[in-house]
């Protein structure tokens, strides 16, 4: 699943992500569902970023959990992924390649990608990596190939 993972988020990012900024408000795309929409539907804690860049555009998909896809200000490149579902324990063992991260006080794992620093076949250097922690009652994975490991934990920790 990890690879299939990472060619997914490799075939579909971005060239380079913009400065990161306090969004005012949220740019839905697709005829996607808002989150005010989501939190109606589900029994856990629906979290968003709040330190994301003005100019994305956000898609969620709600099956087989909430997806929320951070798109670009042209809405066509995959800058972030984030899913959410209900939460359930995570241990170092089931991320022994990964680093223990610390995201709002709660422990979270980050994992690079093996071919992180080669550049795709695009031109764009691969960066970023898989992020998972469990905040509020809500498993949160992240994965980016665009964004660096330091951005992805900014995005993370303003997570609310």
């Amino acid at each position: 699943m990890k690879t299939l993972i990472r060619v997914f988020v490799i075939l579909t990012l971005l060239y380079h992500y913009p400065e990161l900024t306090v969004a005012k408000e949220i740019k839905y795309n697709h005829d996607s569902k808002t989150i005010s929409e989501i939190k109606k539907e589900v029994d856990f804690t629906v979290l968003t970023p709040v330190n994301i860049p003005n100019d994305w555009t956000l898609d969620i998909k709600t099956s087989p959990w909430i997806m929320l896809h951070y798109m670009d200000s042209k809405d066509t490149e995959l800058m972030v992924a984030i899913h959410l579902r209900r939460v359930f324990a995570l241990s170092k063992k089931d991320f022994s390649n990964a680093q223990q991260v610390d995201i709002n006080g709660h422990k979270g794992y980050f994992q690079g990608w093996e071919d992180s620093g080669k550049v795709d076949k695009n031109g764009n250097k691969i960066t970023g990596g898989l992020l998972h922690w469990t905040q509020g009652g809500t498993y949160v994975e992240m994965n980016s190939s665009r964004l660096s490991k330091e951005r992805m934990l900014e995005i993370a920790r303003s997570m609310k």
